[in-house]
């Protein structure tokens, strides 16, 4: 073999590489689609259990401690590098983390992969944050 088909395999391996990613990409913010679907269905479900004169309550309280996931996706995707994302979903020990090696670029790498999962991310935190609201309003 000579030397052009061996970039002829090289570049198709790079393409086939790339198609790969992009799918496991997609199929990542799917996935983290119906999650997000899903825990915003518990949250309703936890509001609609509440008395009606608590569930006015729960909005105000869940409003104020909410995280919205397209802020938490566009803080992986710009200043994931360090740790951004981390930081503003209350993970201050994985923000540091990311400080610390954000010279190395991993931490760069592993946020743009983290922006397509992180919106069921939030979604669970919100969900468990509902869930204290409703604990503390049933006492």
């Amino acid at each position: 073999m000579n030397s052009n088909n061996y970039f002829d395999l090289l570049g198709t391996f790079i393409v086939i590489l790339f198609i790969a990613a992009i799918v496991t990409f997609i199929l990542l913010a799917k996935k983290s689609s119906e999650r997000a679907a899903q825990s915003e269905m518990t949250v309703n479900q936890i509001m609609s259990q509440l008395p009606g004169e608590k569930q006015t309550l729960f909005m105000m309280q869940y409003q104020n401690v909410r995280k919205n996931p397209t802020t938490a996706v566009l803080l992986a995707l710009f200043l994931g590098g360090i740790g951004a994302h981390k930081f503003y979903l209350n993970n201050a020990g994985m923000g540091i983390v990311y400080l610390l090696f954000c010279w190395t670029y991993i931490p760069a790498i592993i946020a743009f992969i983290e922006a397509f999962t992180i919106a069921g991310k939030v979604s669970e935190i919100n969900e468990q944050k509902a869930r204290e609201i409703s604990t503390l309003l049933f006492r």
